[in-house]
Formats: C-alpha cells, structure tokens, sequence
C-alpha cells in the first residue's frame, strides 16, 4: 500500500532535516526535539512515522539505495553515457543528501550495501553486452570499476561538485567501457585456450 502525499512530505521533512544536522554534528548528537524543530514537524508526527533518530537514518539510507536501485534498473546497457548521466544528475540534484553519503566520511554498511546492487548490475551488464558468463576473474574487474568510479563520485562530491558534469559522464562511461571490452577480449581469449 502506497503511503498518502502528506506522510512522504513529512517523512521527506524529516529526513532533510536530519541530513542538515548530521552536516553539523555526529548522528548520537542528534536530538528528536531539535530534528523536529529543524523540520517544522511535531513530536507526535515523527515518533508515528520513527522510533527514534536511528531508525530514521536507517529509512533515510533506504530510501537512497531504492532511488539508486531505480536508476540501475533502467536498461543502459550498451549506454554506459546515459547511466552515468543519469546517476550523475541524481547525485548532483540531491546535494545535501549525498554529501552525507558519498563524501569523504561513507558509512562501511551503506558503501557495502550500495557496491553489492552495483557490482550485480554491472556483472549483468557486461555478461548481456559481451556476451560473456560470470567468472572469478569479472569480480575483479567490476570491484576495480567499482572501487574508481564511486571514488571518483565520491571526489567530485567531496569537492562541491568542482567538475563540470558532461566530462565527468564521459570520463566515467569510456573507463566502463574500456575495462568491459578488455574483460571480454580476456575471457574469449581464456575460453579460445
């Protein structure tokens, strides 16, 4: 059952204003009364929604992962530019929110969560593009791609987005696809053996 406009409002109230204070102060920092304050919420309202500041930065990490998870279900393959345009602008379009989590101080369960629906996509990807199956050796290139190009979001985040966009899109889809076509001529080259 899909949640009413005026509980997304609210919720969305609260976790913009969670991710303003956690962009001043630690998250065991955090107050109910102050976040409820910050979000022109009442305490009635949020603790109908959350059981506490935690659980609502649990929602808050979910509700990314399942906006990502939307944007990597969108069929790019063969158009690694139109994904990296599209996660991209989401990135830059929710600035607040992913300086929390994809700058410099990214939450170990939130990246570990975030690189496993990537590297699926990915291996997906690149298995349907090149025609290729999953091997031990597609985990390695796929981490590599994962590693440089979430740290390289991640830069361009730390950085207030000093880089102009269309280059980073492109920068990122010729690495993707450089690294995809070398998979592939390496694994046909193994099988060929």
């Amino acid at each position: 059952m899909s949640e009413d406009r005026r509980v997304r409002k609210t919720k969305k109230a609260l976790r913009d204003g969670l991710v303003e204070l956690l962009n001043e102060k630690s998250l065991q920092s955090v107050t109910v009364r102050e976040l409820t304050e910050r979000a022109d919420v009442h305490r009635s309202t949020f603790y109908a929604n959350f059981k506490d500041v935690y659980d609502l930065y649990t929602h808050t990490e979910d509700t990314i992962l399942q906006e990502i998870r939307e944007i990597v279900a969108v069929d790019c393959v063969n158009k690694p530019h139109v994904f990296f345009n599209i996660l991209l602008g989401y990135v830059s379009e929710n600035r607040e929110v992913t300086r929390l989590f994809f700058g410099g101080n990214i939450n170990g369960a939130f990246y570990e969560r975030l690189t496993t629906m990537f590297k699926s996509a990915c291996v997906n990807a690149w298995c349907k593009e090149y025609g290729i199956s999953g091997t031990a050796e597609m985990d390695y290139y796929v981490q590599f791609c994962l590693s440089g190009g979430l740290g390289v979001i991640g830069m361009w985040v730390a950085r207030d987005f000093d880089y102009p966009i269309e280059e980073l899109v492109d920068m990122l889809a010729e690495i993707e696809s450089g690294v995809g076509k070398l998979l592939s001529i390496n694994l046909r080259s193994t099988v060929s053996k």
